[in-house]
């Protein structure tokens, strides 16, 4: 982001109510303690704060925090609210940061603008690392010494292994000897990297003892939460028995009776979900889980605007804030990139699951179960779009972050409240917008002087044409799917391909199947056995690159029965070609005669 000089204005000091703000939104952000020693606070932040607004030469802006020596300790861009430590912070404090670590030759190709590719990173993973985390980047020399900071791709601690991996890691946004950092030698000095990191993380001494305080009365406590659990669920459990069907009118849920309700639907979701949870989710396919694993009890009360937060969104934030999920997003288009495990969180690992709503059978669908479970076998492909520098506007416009992947339907979401803050609606035709200069320049591509008015309907595909597109694909089977990774592009097709060798010999090539996790030979050995007929594994004749499984014999639909039935592959992902029949010769003219 910093690899050349951005455009900086005068500096400004920093109220101190709003520098206390700050240091509040930091510690919540990175899981710090709140009981941190003047020492340790004064590392991440200094007691002097001076900001400045910066402009990069691709349009980037936002905002730099610097001490009172002008040297940058913090920034965030204008498209999100993530506050970013330099690298001079986290040379001050290397426990800020989980750290992803590299080889040391690859950091001289961080510093020259590249991103940090799967590939390239070193296990084990740190397990705070999620998708969306603020990491740092070492190498496997120095581990402490950060030379990169960016934001993470995935989940890495998934990832026990990465050769053979695609994708990129970390997206790195700042790194030493770039120009941000240069901006805290601007002061006249070279500065080095140092020789030694003081890793420890003060705490006030004070603190220490009524935290242990606290914990001797913690047994107390936990018996009053189960008190108030087991009323609540005794209340609920009251509904179910036929003998008290009239309970709902007497049992009056108050507020606090509803929100505890939609936490315990919260803990229920992570520790044991009707139906698999692959996260990144958008908000409204999140709450539908949510909805899914409240109590089986049929109470009018039960319901999100009878909480005291009103609308998903603002429950979403505040289950974030409590260290339950991490949401990316503004205002109401969130979406939900991480969640914690009963592993890691002791009030999941407590929670006794309960008895949840049954749903209700779709008896017009025309399927069986049994039908339904082969459906349910199948790959879920999941498109995700990101956006690319001319239509950074947008983003800033409408206060939503541009760095992250979004789903079809929000992109359609940002793009409405683009049109609605701008007032582009046609008052004359409400059903087509008046495109101002920004989306003129984006989706009038035949510059006819006429063309500023288009159908809403005949928006969307063309602004979704100025995203990189990606995907991925989910496996249904698998409780978690986390660590699978978005890639650019958009699905790749197997090919197919039936033709007759050399005589009369036919033969079934088989190619581009590893994008979908299926190894080779195991693959050939099923065709084998299916096919009755020898098989072959090596390069494709056209592309090298690509691995080719060959079987004898006209076997292009047992091929695609394999593919569709065991490995789950839609129809549409794969091409199916028959050449063994040639093409019909055209019959001849007949000569004209004079």
């Amino acid at each position: 982001m910093f690899r050349k000089d951005p455009q900086i204005k005068a500096l400004a000091n920093l109220k101190s109510s709003e520098r206390r703000r700050m240091l509040t939104q930091i510690l919540a952000s990175y899981n710090l303690p709140s009981n941190l020693a003047k020492e340790s606070e004064e590392k991440i932040l200094p007691s002097t704060i001076k900001q400045t607004t910066f402009r990069t030469v691709k349009d980037v802006m936002g905002t730099i925090y610097t001490d009172d020596q002008h040297i940058p300790v913090w920034f965030k861009t204008k498209d999100s609210e993530d506050l970013i430590p330099t690298i001079y912070t986290v040379w001050k404090a290397p426990w800020l940061l989980p750290i992803v670590h590299t080889h040391p030759h690859v950091i001289e190709v961080l510093e020259n603008g590249a991103d940090l590719m799967l590939p390239g990173s070193v296990p084990p993973f740190d397990a705070r690392i999620n998708q969306g985390s603020i990491v740092g980047v070492a190498d496997t020399k120095d581990v402490h010494l950060i030379k990169a900071v960016g934001f993470s791709n995935y989940r890495l601690s998934e990832f026990e292994r990465t050769i053979g991996t695609t994708g990129v890691a970390v997206s790195v946004l700042h790194t030493f000897d770039d120009m941000l950092f240069k901006l805290g030698e601007k002061t006249g000095k070279k500065i080095r990297a140092p020789e030694s990191l003081d890793m420890e993380m003060k705490l006030k001494e004070e603190e220490v003892q009524q935290v242990d305080a606290s914990d001797e009365a913690e047994p107390a406590t936990a018996a009053l939460d189960d008190l108030s659990i087991e009323d609540k669920e005794g209340k609920l459990d009251q509904t179910e028995e036929p003998e008290q069907a009239d309970s709902d009118d007497e049992v009056q849920l108050t507020t606090e009776d509803i929100d505890h309700i939609f936490r315990r639907a919260l803990y229920q979701t992570l520790v044991q979900p009707s139906s698999p949870l692959k996260l990144p989710l958008p908000a409204s396919e999140f709450m539908n889980h949510i909805n899914d694993n409240l109590p089986d009890a049929n109470h009018p009360s039960i319901q999100m605007k009878k909480t005291s937060w009103k609308k998903a969104a603002k429950y979403l934030k505040v289950m974030e804030k409590d260290g339950f999920l991490k949401l990316k997003g503004k205002g109401d288009v969130i979406t939900v990139v991480s969640a914690v495990t009963k592993e890691s969180n002791d009030t999941l690992k407590n929670f006794v699951p309960y008895k949840i709503k049954k749903k209700a059978a779709a008896s017009t669908s025309g399927t069986t179960a049994k039908d339904d479970k082969k459906a349910n076998k199948g790959l879920i492909l999941e498109k995700w779009y990101k956006a690319t520098s001319p239509i950074r506007q947008v983003f800033n416009d409408v206060d939503m972050s541009y760095v992250d992947y979004y789903s079809p339907a929000q992109v359609k979401e940002i793009l409405n409240k683009y049109i609605a803050k701008n007032e582009l609606i046609n008052e004359k035709n409400k059903k087509t917008i008046i495109l101002d200069d920004l989306l003129y320049s984006l989706l009038n591509k035949n510059n006819k002087p006429d063309s500023r008015v288009l159908g809403r309907d005949q928006v969307l595909e063309p602004f979704l044409s100025k995203f990189s597109e990606f995907y991925r694909l989910i496996d249904p089977k698998e409780t978690s799917n986390e660590s699978v990774p978005i890639i650019r592009g958009s699905v790749p097709t197997v090919q197919i391909i039936t033709e007759t060798k050399i005589g009369r010999k036919l033969i079934t090539r088989t190619s581009n199947f590893e994008p979908f996790g299926i190894n080779a030979t195991l693959f050939a050995n099923e065709l084998k056995v299916k096919c009755s007929g020898s098989t072959t594994v090596g390069p494709n004749v056209q592309n090298p690159k690509l691995t080719e499984v060959t079987v004898q014999g006209p076997h292009g639909k047992i091929v695609m029965d394999l593919l569709t039935k065991k490995y789950g592959l839609n129809v549409n992902w794969i091409k199916f070609e028959d050449k063994s029949k040639g093409k019909k010769k055209k019959p001849a003219t007949p000569s004209s005669t004079a």
